[in-house]
């Protein structure tokens, strides 16, 4: 038995790449140089800010139209297969998160500023709320720890039904707790950046929950590349200019809520390895059949 494979999102791949090469400086120069320190606001409305977000609504559409063209042409491979670089991936996935859930818990009663985060908001956010967002977040990076298991073993990667859906509860958690922060989603447009991510995020961990449970999975392969990359192309665009922000001026220019999350950087990579490695053409899987007398042959 011998099942061909072949990558295809690799246009998308290389959109991804071009988008952000283009997209994270123009980022980065927007936190060095038009956002007050502390609030989180822009200075002003410069050519820089209108052309980046062109780009990312561009790109991500180009990434949704593209995807959803091809959803009755692709599928999700689940069948025992070594896959070493989605493990590793998988791992770092499972630390940073569980990480990043610690650091969301230990600094959920922080009140950032009288501007930003009202004392009402501060105690709710503090209370149940932050407490369960650190079980589904400790929930998913077990999650990612089976699923590494799963791929360095070569076992099938169609299990974990019910834990599958800890990511989208974690996400669902972090969109409440983003939404209870009384600001301007366009003035602060590291919230506004969070949230769009956290969405496009929980869309891909429900296709991902589906399709790699093999639940309802048939036509929904396409929403890990069309929702996928998105998130990747939002993740990687809070985390590195946000890093080479911190590093270059202490954090001075940063919003006081945001910080360097390594879950957007380890997130990033796992969905884009994802769709590149497990995701082909229908008409690709062929079982190649031999029969004892082709075999003498």
């Amino acid at each position: 038995m011998i099942k061909k494979f072949r990558p295809v999102f690799t246009n998308q791949a290389i959109v991804l790449a071009a988008a952000l090469l283009i997209t994270l400086p123009l980022r980065t120069v927007q936190h060095l140089s038009n956002i007050e320190a502390g609030t989180g606001f822009y200075k002003r409305i410069d050519a820089n800010i209108v052309i980046y977000g062109i780009l990312l609504a561009a790109a991500m559409a180009y990434f949704i139209v593209t995807a959803f063209m091809k959803r009755k042409k692709v599928i999700l491979s689940t069948a025992p297969e070594k896959l070493p670089g989605c493990g590793v991936l998988a791992f770092l996935a499972a630390a940073a998160v569980g990480y990043s859930a610690f650091l969301d818990f230990k600094g959920a009663g922080e009140d950032a500023s009288a501007y930003t985060v009202s004392s009402t908001v501060t105690s709710a956010v503090n209370g149940p709320l932050a407490t369960v967002q650190l079980v589904f977040g400790g929930l998913t990076a077990v999650f990612f720890i089976l699923l590494a298991i799963v791929f360095l073993s070569g076992k099938s990667a169609s299990s974990f039904k019910l834990l599958s859906l800890a990511p989208v509860l974690w996400l669902v958690l972090k969109l409440v707790s983003r939404f209870t922060r009384t600001i301007s989603y366009i003035r602060v447009s590291d919230l506004a950046m969070e949230m769009i991510a956290a969405v496009f995020l929980l869309l891909f961990f429900m296709a991902f929950a589906q399709t790699n449970s093999n639940v309802e999975a048939k036509g929904n392969e396409w929403k890990l590349a069309g929702f996928g990359f998105p998130a990747a192309l939002l993740c990687l665009n809070m985390f590195i200019p946000r890093l080479v922000t911190e590093l270059s001026s202490g954090g001075r220019t940063m919003y006081i809520l945001s910080r360097a999350d390594f879950a957007d950087l380890a997130v990033a990579l796992f969905i884009i390895a994802t769709v590149l490695t497990r995701i082909s053409p229908e008409t690709a899987n062929i079982t190649v059949k031999t029969t004892q007398g082709e075999a003498a042959e």
